[in-house]
Parts: structure tokens; C-alpha cells; sequence
């Protein structure tokens, strides 16, 4: 009988804020407790900010991870 050491990659996932106003990603949080949003280059203020997530890469890796364990139990890697 043989034995595999398969090793699970956990995928994190990645949002990426922008600021409503003006586009960029140079948004910090400017008051945590209330909430709200700093944009560094305008300037905005408020609790309203976009994000997306990079969700498209993370699924293909997660298919080719699945495809290589698969070839692994079946002894074609």
C-alpha cells in the first residue's frame, strides 16, 4: 500500500479597497471605532469605500492544486 503526503494550500483571499470620489487605492482607515474612510489623494471622508476582490486567479489556483492532488493519488505525478 502507498502512502501520500498531499499538502492543502489555503488561498487568502484578497480585497482591495478604492475610494468612491476619486479612484484610488490609497484609502486608510481614518477612524476604526466610527467606521470611517481617509483617501489619501483627495482627501475624502466617509464610511462608503469599493471593494473587489481578486476572486478569478485565486479559483484557478484552486483547480490546478486540485487537478495536480488528483494525479498524485493516482500515481501519475
Amino acid at each position: 500500500m502507498k502512502h501520500y503526503l498531499i499538502k492543502i494550500k489555503l488561498v487568502k483571499v484578497m480585497t482591495t479597497r478604492t475610494c468612491p470620489q476619486c479612484g484610488s487605492k490609497k484609502i486608510k482607515w481614518f477612524n476604526p471605532e466610527a467606521g470611517i474612510w481617509k483617501c489619501e489623494k483627495c482627501n475624502y471622508q466617509g464610511s462608503l469605500v469599493i471593494e473587489s476582490s481578486k476572486t478569478d486567479k485565486q479559483l484557478k489556483e484552486t483547480k490546478k492544486l486540485e487537478k495536480l492532488q488528483k494525479k498524485m493519488i493516482r500515481g501519475r505525478f
